[in-house]
This record gives C-alpha cells, structure tokens and sequence, in this order.
C-alpha cells in the first residue's frame, strides 16, 4: 500500500511512523477528582507550557470553571513527549553531573505547601505561612535556611544583598506569598534574582484564597539554545505525539464525554483516593468501555497520606478487574507518580488503527466541538480520519460539510499547543482546528463530516442527538434585546451542542425563547455564561419537563405548562434510572429520601465499603433539590448519577395561579398531587406579598381540575375622607362619601385589571 509523506512545520514524516507513535487518550472521573489538576502535571512533564506561564486548571478557560473548581467544557490539547528518556522543559539539565530537582525534592516541597494550606487555610500573613511550613518540611527531614544572604552577581562582581525566604537543600530557592494571585510582576522579581545568583532554580509559592499556587522559575544559559517544546521536533526527535482531551466530571455533561470518547483510544479513570469510587466513576468506565477504550486505572491525593487508600486501590482494581500493581498511584498536586502514569499511557493505549479504505481515497474529519472567531468565523475542533492515498487536512483546501452540505475554503488548520496554533496540515489521527470563515451557527454541526470537496467519502459515524430534558424561558431584561438573546444562545451552541432552543412569549415579559437542558446544573452554567460572555439581562420561567398526554383519544407532547389540559385522560411522565454510591453508615438515611420524593429503590449491592443503591425517580423530582438532600443526609459522602429511561404514567395536575379571577399563564405549572395544596398554598402567599395593592380588592387564587386550592385576598387601597369639622365632621356627610368610593370600587373590580411588572415576575421566579 502506498503513503504520501506528511509535511508539517517544514519536515517530512511517514504516515506509518507517525500513526505508531500517536497516543489519543482522555481523562475521564467524578467531579473534584483532579483531572484538570493532573492535566496541569502532564503539561509540565512533556514541556508542553512554559513553567513561568504555567496557572492552576491551565487548560480550563473559562472563568466560570475556575470560579467553581469545575471543568464544563472538554479541553483538548497536544503534548510531545520522548519515553523514557524524556527531559522535561522545566526541569533544565545543566550538565551531566547536576541533580534533578523536579522529582523528589520538588514534590516533598509541594507536598508540605499543600499540607500547611490543608491544615490552616487561608487569610494568614506571609510570616505565618512560612513558619508553618518550616515545620512541614522538618518532619518530612528536608534541610533549608531560612532567609539566608546571597549576593547578586554582575559580571562575576557582588552588585546588591537578596534575602529569599528559604533555601532548600542548597539548592531550591524559596520566595513565599500570600496574594489573591500570582502576577507577572511577582514571576520577574523571582527570575530577576535567580538570574544573579548562583542557583538554577526556584520556586514562587503562593497561599491565595482559593488554594496553593506553585510557580517553577529556571534560569539556564542553555535555555535560548533549546527548542520550545511546544514546536514540532524533527522526526529523528520526536517519540511520540500525544493527544488529550480533558473531560468533564458532572452527569449533566455527559454529552461532552461521549463525544471525547469517540475520537480516542484510550482512557485514563481518575479515582479521588479520599472519597473512593463514586456514581459518575462507573457511569464513565461504562461509557468508556462501551466505546471500546483501553482503560488506565489511576488512584489519586496519595499525598494526603490517608489511612484507607489501600482499600481505594483495591476496589479500583476489582473494578477494572486488574491486579492491584496496576493501578497507578498518583498526586495530581505534587506531580508524584504523574510520570509514570505518562509511561504508562504511552506502553498501553493502543495507537490509531489502520487505515479503513471504506471511507474513499481522500481523508475525512470527524467535528467533535466548535468555537465562534470573530475574524477566523466557526472554528471546527476534529479527529482526522486518512484515506487511503492522502493522509492530512491541509490549509487552503475546498472543502465540504456532509451533513448541511455548506461548501468552503479552508482558512487555516492547527493544533491545541494548547493555545491554537497554525500550521499547514492535520497530520492522520490527529485532533486539531478548522478554520472555516464561516459565520452562520446553523452551519456546523457537532458530529458533521468534513471532505474535500467533489470527492465521494461518506459520513463518519456522528454522535447521538442530545435529548434536553429541562425547560426554562428566557426573556430579554433590562437593556438586552430579543436579537442579543437569539444571538448569544445561539454562539453558546457553538460550544455547548447539547442546548436547544425555540421561540417563546410571556404576556407581560414580550418575546423570549424556550431553552432545553440536559439538567439543573446545565442550566445554571448556562445562565451564567450568558450573562458573563455576551453581558445580557434576562429573566427565566420556572423549569418544566415534557409530558406525553392523552386528551380525546389522541397522543400528544406538551412541554408548555399553559398547554396542558385541564382534565387529560391519561399522563406520562419521563423517568431517569438513578446508581447512589454512599458508605453503608448513611443506607438508612438515604433510603429514607423516598419519603420525600418519588422514589424506587430496586437493587443494593456492594461497591468496595461502599452501598450502590439502584433506583427509579421522575425526572420531574430531580430538578426538586435533589441533589441538595441527598448531600445532606449523607454528610456528603454520596454521590449519584442518572440516565433516561423510558416513561411512567404520572399524577399530576395542572396548576394555574389566578390574580383577578385572570390566568397569568407564566405562572402555569404541572405539579404532582401529592404536592398540589403546598405548592397552591405557597404561591398564593408569596404573590400577596409581591403585588401592589389597587383601589379594588384583588383575589389572588390557585386552581387544579376547575377547583380553587387555595386564596389570599390583596385588600384594596384606603382613601382619607378628609377632616369636616373640628371633630372629624359630619357623620352623615363622611357615609355618603364611603358609599360612594365603595360603589367605584365596585365597578373597578368589575372592569378592572391586573398586568404583572417584570419586577414581580422577578421576584416570584425566583429559586
């Protein structure tokens, strides 16, 4: 079979070659287990960032993940790595006889940084947080001097006095912080003094509010001879090209892990070896496998030296039904067993398989998220498929989507180095970006093929439509326009291809649109995303699930609340399968939740010391808080995850709240029976206290199957009838008055009505 060289950056590679040495892998685990923090380790490890650009959860970009210390959006990257001989680019060898100080000094330090911030927190002066960690590193037996004198060197001349706050086995030199953040300002002091000493290497380390922040700095004179190892090496260099994708860890993001599994091989499940396995751990290993990934166990905070992480790497290990030597154990925090768990990938994640000559002679590109450019258009990140003659996605091609059928010139292709970088290829099996220079959202789609264009390839295998199974409204607030709405949702998408949306109206909120989720959680970050990214004002409805009814014979889908009929035949409701993982000391209490919510515990078993409970719940429960009382029954230990499945036949009701004897379709919802009266009762009693009072008596009311729940009557406005007379006036004089005032009222409330403010839409939607 013949292959065409590949050509990238000006050298010249084998297909062949390349393929064996391309490792496309992603990091899969619960929520707070360290993956972006293990993904910070590796991209020093490779080289891959510069250790004075290097920031916690570097390959999370947005704000709002940092804030939260979550990742919401996958985050590919690609990493270039000699095994076993790889040299890291922080760790600068200076000559054959000079130690390594990356290893383990450098983790006995990180570790002692971490403890001292484990056990007193934040808000302390740089003094305290030193002599703390002077202690730490006494009981590990690392030697140091405290602020000892050095002198600045000139020219091999003494220009100045440098008093660092530690000097670590004569060898590390320590300068200590207690900012908000690292800044430039703080990384040029720290590399201005370490270039006019005699030592090598130091590290910046910070106590901020939100956790510890470690800053490596290496001065080397060698350093401006050395190729950034970001580059592409040339080919006698280069041992392998690894490709990562970071992965999210929460259940209504588990749309974004299905696609990352489709363009990988391999998968490396994080455990976090304080809380063990958890529920969103094995419904990723099910994915995982499900898609045919070789599987990495890795048992992580092995630095919080916990008395029960034997047991942790042990039911890991039952788990992927290995041996207990190979499961990796690792600090994500302090780099400890990172490298080897690197080995590890490399030795045991298969490489791209071989060419598959069905999909034609020219190479095709599988989208598995995308961006908005304002200046390079939609950005379309890939998984290149080859073909049988060609091998690459080049720079200038014409190309077509299969799906949309849009046609276009390839403005520019690249690689997540991990900020985009161009280049003139993507080379074979390879993940990297498309510039389009399209501007229309509608355009591209998640799972769409990319071809050459007026060749005859077919359509790689996409991804399944996600099925949103949460409905809110948004409605344009304050200087926010309708359009700026349309138009931000619509970016969102870019990134986020589990939204959707449909237009919408509220009587007194004007033109808004019917958003779908895949759960609570997607909606929050939505929200906000829309709020920070594109700066919009807005309010949202309460949330709503699709219902299937029957009404006259006839099957019909209502998602609408306002839409549901008053007294429907027969109801179905959309159920989700539910795996709780809690220790056994909590079985009781969460079994007890039934009594809250609906639910149906059909199956307990054995997960290691810990209980997985299998149930069934209507969906409508879940977006009820249920994740809030499952977290505070059990101390929160437990942890859940859930899927669709299939529907239940419901027991609900449809119920509209009243003001003036009025609709005020809004506030329409669909409620469980057992919940009617709470729910009727609440409502009428918050909106009492929302509304104005008018010149007539307003009833506020809430109504079920033709029947009023609950009322509260808004009295109406009092009127002064004036002082007559030095005693208040005639009596006669003030009844006539009354009389009459209460005969206008009367006729108001006849023909009067109510319009609800956006305020107190506001306030009544609130959670």
């Amino acid at each position: 079979m013949f292959y065409r060289p590949f050509l990238v950056d000006g050298h010249f590679y084998l297909y062949t070659h390349i393929m064996e040495n391309i490792r496309n892998f992603v990091i899969i685990a619960h929520i707070d287990s360290g993956k972006s923090t293990l993904a910070d380790r590796l991209l020093e490890i490779t080289g891959t960032v510069d250790a004075r650009r290097m920031k916690p959860q570097y390959l999370d970009k947005l704000e709002l993940e940092r804030e939260r210390g979550i990742t919401i959006k996958m985050a590919p990257v690609r990493m270039l790595y000699k095994h076993p001989a790889q040299i890291n680019a922080d760790d600068t060898q200076i000559n054959a006889d000079t130690k390594f100080l990356y290893k383990e000094l450098t983790y006995k330090i990180r570790g002692a940084a971490f403890d001292v911030w484990n056990k007193i927190g934040p808000g302390f002066r740089e003094s305290v947080y030193q002599k703390s960690l002077e202690i730490e590193l006494k009981s590990r037996g690392v030697d140091f001097i405290a602020q000892p004198h050095l002198k600045i060197q000139y020219d091999d001349k003494p220009v100045g006095d440098y008093y660092p706050d530690l000097l670590i086995n004569k060898e590390v030199l320590i300068e200590l912080k207690a900012l908000p953040f690292i800044g430039d300002t703080e990384k040029k002091q720290a590399w201005s003094y370490l270039r006019g000493s005699d030592y090598k290497i130091s590290l910046l380390i910070n106590f901020a509010p939100k956790g510890v922040e470690i800053e490596r700095i290496v001065y080397d004179s060698a350093r401006d001879r050395r190729t950034s190892a970001s580059d592409l090496r040339k080919s006698e260099q280069v041992e392998y090209i690894l490709n990562l994708i970071d992965t999210p860890g929460h259940s209504d993001f588990s749309y974004e892990v299905s696609r990352a599994l489709t363009a990988v091989e391999g998968a490396v499940l994080l455990i976090d070896g304080a809380k063990g396995i958890q529920a969103q751990t094995l419904s990723n290993l099910r994915a995982a496998r499900k898609a045919g990934l070789t599987i990495i166990g890795a048992v992580n905070k092995i630095d919080l030296d916990l008395p029960h992480i034997n047991k942790v790497i042990k039911a890991t290990a039952d788990l992927l039904g290995v041996g207990e030597e190979e499961i990796f154990r690792i600090s994500a925090k302090t780099g400890e067993g990172v490298k080897e768990l690197l080995g590890g990938v490399v030795k045991q994640t298969p490489p791209p398989k071989k060419i598959d000559d069905t999909g034609g002679q020219e190479p095709r590109a599988l989208i598995f998220d995308s961006l908005y450019d304002d200046h390079k258009g939609i950005l379309a990140f890939v998984r290149v498929f080859p073909g049988v003659s060609d091998n690459s996605i080049n720079s200038g091609s014409e190309v077509v989507l299969l799906a949309t059928g849009a046609k276009f010139k390839i403005k520019e292709v690249g690689y997540f180095s991990p900020e985009l970088k161009a280049t003139p290829a993507i080379g074979p099996d390879e993940m990297g970006y498309v510039a389009t220079g399209l501007k229309e959202p509608a355009l591209v789609h998640i799972g769409d093929t990319i071809a050459i264009a007026g060749s005859k390839a077919e359509q790689l295998h996409g991804y399944k439509e996600p099925a949103p199974v949460v409905f809110i409204a948004f409605y344009p607030d304050g200087d926010t326009k309708f359009e700026d709405l349309q138009r931000g949702l619509e970016r969102l998408r870019l990134t986020d291809a589990a939204l959707s949306f449909e237009p919408d109206a509220n009587e007194a909120l004007g033109r808004g649109l019917k958003v779908g989720f895949l759960g609570q959680l997607h909606f929050e970050i939505t929200a906000s995303r829309l709020e920070r990214e594109f700066n919009l004002e807005f309010l949202t409805s309460f949330p709503s699930i699709a219902y299937r009814v029957r009404d006259g014979g006839k099957d019909f889908i209502v998602k609408e609340p306002h839409e549901f009929p008053m007294k429907p035949e027969r109801v179905w409701q959309p159920m989700i399968k539910m795996e709780i993982l809690a220790p056994q000391a909590y079985l009781s209490q969460v079994v007890n939740l039934k009594t809250i919510f609906d639910i149906e515990v059909s199956e307990i078993k054995n997960i290691g010391d810990n209980l997985l409970i299998i149930a069934r719940m209507p969906l409508s429960e879940l977006i009820r808080d249920f994740d809030d009382k499952l977290k505070s029954v059990s101390a929160g230990f437990a942890s859940f995850s859930y899927e669709l499945d299939g529907e239940a036949e419901a027991e609900v009701e449809k119920l509209e709240i009243l003001v003036a004897e009025e609709v005020v379709p809004a506030l329409t919802r669909i409620v469980a029976k057992k919940d009617m009266e709470r729910e009727a009762r609440t409502s009428v009693e918050r909106l009492k206290e929302l509304l104005p009072k008018q010149q007539f008596s307003q009833a506020v009311q809430a109504r079920a199957m033709g029947r009023i729940v609950a009322r509260e009557t808004i009295a109406a406005m009092k009127k002064a009838l004036g002082d007559f007379g030095k005693n208040g006036g005639d009596r006669t004089r003030k009844m006539k008055l009354w009389k009459k005032q209460q005969r206008g009222k009367k006729r108001l409330k006849e023909t009067g009505r109510v319009s609800l403010s956006p305020e107190v839409f506001r306030e009544i939607l609130k959670k």
